[in-house]
Formats: C-alpha cells, structure tokens, sequence
C-alpha cells in the first residue's frame, strides 16, 4: 500500500459510537430516561449499568502503529503514545480497570510512572474513571478541552445527562491545561492538534497525529464521540444550550478529516479485533480504513437528525 500523506488531515475533528456500542449504552439505560431542566440530572443511579462486560474484560496490549499502543479493555479503549521524553496516555475506561491498564502498559515494556500528558476524548465515567489514579501514579499534566474541564473536576456532578447518577460519577481531577479548539499538545518529538468535536459532551475531544511506521506515513484520528445518548435533548428543552448546532459542526469537521487510521473511544467502533488479527498478514496497513471513517459518522450523523426529528411535535 502507497504512503499516505499525513497532510490529508486537514485538522479539523472527529468523533465516535459505533451502532453496536450505542445499542450496548442504550440498553444500559432503562427506558425512562426522564425530561427535566437543562443541565440536571435525567435518570436515577439504578439506570445505568456499569457492569458491561466488554468494558470489564482486559484486552491483550499491542501494538497499534508506531508509537501508538493499545491498552484498554474489550471494549473501551485507552491508547498510550510512547516518546524518549514520556509518554501520553489517551482515555482510561471504568475506574476499575486502573489496575489492568497499568499491567498492559508494563506488558509492552513501559511504566505508568513515565506518562507525562493525560488527555480524553470525553469527560464521561467510562473514559476518565481511571484519570485520578494514573495522574496520582504518575504525576502527569490532565489536559482537558475546554467545556469539558469542569465536568473532569467535579467528578461529572454536572453533566447535563448523567450528573445526577451516582454510578456514573467518579473522583475529580484537577485540570493543569485547558485546551481550546486547535491546541497542540507535543512531546518527545510527537505533535497532536486537539479538535473541539462538542455535543456529546460540551468538552468532547479529537485528536490529529502524523505517524510514520516502516516507511509509510499514516495520518492519524483519535475521535471523540458522537453518539446521542439516550435521553439527550437537542431542539425541544435543550439538555444545554447550543447543544445541537455543537453536533452539526462536529459532524461538519469529522467529515473534513481524511484519516488513514481512525482509533475510536471504544473499540467496537472500528472493529478493533478484526483488524489486529489482521495485522499478522498486513501490520499497521490492517488498521487502514478511510472508508469505515466516513461510514461511522455518516450513520451517526443520520441518527442525530433522526433524534431531532423525534422531537417535533
């Protein structure tokens, strides 16, 4: 396969839930899911089940491309960029997988003493729930895109959807950066732009890299994202302001993007395990997929007008 030039991303954005891990959330939220004031809880704790066992289950840690390894569960994903200066650690799952990721990140020969950036794509339980232990272990700098800084230092007390819900929570962070919409975040030769992809969370976040692996150089999205959780107000009521024209340019910028390899918040976004058993054959090209990219966000970007058409009277 012919070198693709990182230049093609136009960094811009990205996003991310895949049809299988939006019917897996929907089904953990209970059907009545209540209408209440924007930026308010809209469910009791007992709705959300946070017993997936995808989310729960450890993933053996590879390889993903270059500096770029993986290191979350079955199902959430956590990727850990490697540099001679230290290391950049992107989600981190449910708070009880901190144990399991930090063993897959010694598996690849590396230590969690050494991250020196903790970054998410979204202040959600089950992408942050690991963020105060790793900043604890490892005293690393949390950089949250802005919109999304209160929600990781309150503990997601207030999130517009699951502020409310007790099993959602978890421990606040303090923020040493808040990033803004095109923010480069850099380390021991490695450069990613941060893109502010909003409407899943206020502070939802993308990132753009360039990687080159034996030769061939891959342009590289790691997208926030864009799935309507169940519950979610976006034109009657507003679960918070704005909230709806945040998805449209979300969806706008993730459509500008032309990823060689795109590496979602969950792994069921991007058929993780299909294309590492692939990669026995192919290497990094397995992961190679423009096509599956525009696909996602065209689905998901028919599910959102979808949602807002359900809210016509």
């Amino acid at each position: 396969m012919r070198s693709r030039r990182a230049a093609d991303v136009a960094v811009s954005y990205t996003a991310g839930m895949h049809t299988k891990a939006l019917l897996g959330f929907a089904a953990a939220l209970l059907l009545g899911v209540s209408v209440i004031a924007a930026q308010q809880p809209a469910a009791p704790a007992q709705q959300v089940n946070t017993a997936n066992p995808a989310w729960t289950t450890p993933a053996e840690a590879f390889t993903v491309v270059g500096p770029i390894h993986y290191v979350g569960t079955k199902d959430l994903a956590a990727y850990l960029i490697t540099t001679p200066a230290g290391h950049i650690l992107i989600d981190g799952a449910v708070p009880s997988m901190a144990g399991a990721i930090e063993t897959s990140i010694a598996a690849l020969g590396f230590k969690a003493q050494d991250i020196k950036i903790l970054l998410t794509t979204q202040a959600h339980f089950d992408h942050v729930g690991t963020l105060a232990h790793f900043q604890n272990v490892s005293k690393a700098s949390v950089r949250i895109m802005q919109g999304d800084d209160t929600l990781v230092a309150d503990g997601g007390k207030s999130d517009y959807l699951l502020g409310g819900v007790a099993a959602a929570q978890f421990t606040p962070v303090k923020v040493d950066v808040v990033l803004k919409d095109g923010d480069a975040v850099s380390l021991g030769g490695i450069t990613l732009t941060a893109l502010k992809t909003a409407g899943h969370t206020p502070g939802c976040a993308t990132y753009t890299m360039s990687v080159t692996d034996k030769g061939q150089t891959y342009a590289v999205v790691f997208p926030g994202s864009t799935t309507v959780n169940p519950g979610t107000r976006l034109a009657k009521n507003p679960s918070y302001p704005g909230i709806a024209d945040d998805f449209r340019r979300t969806f706008d910028r993730l459509a500008s993007l032309k990823p060689d390899i795109f590496l979602g918040a969950h792994a069921s976004f991007f058929d993780l395990e299909g294309k590492r058993a692939r990669m026995k054959a192919a290497g990094a090209a397995a992961f190679v997929d423009p096509d599956g990219y525009r696909r996602l966000h065209a689905q998901k970007r028919e599910a959102f007008e979808a949602a807002i058409k359900a809210e016509a009277p």
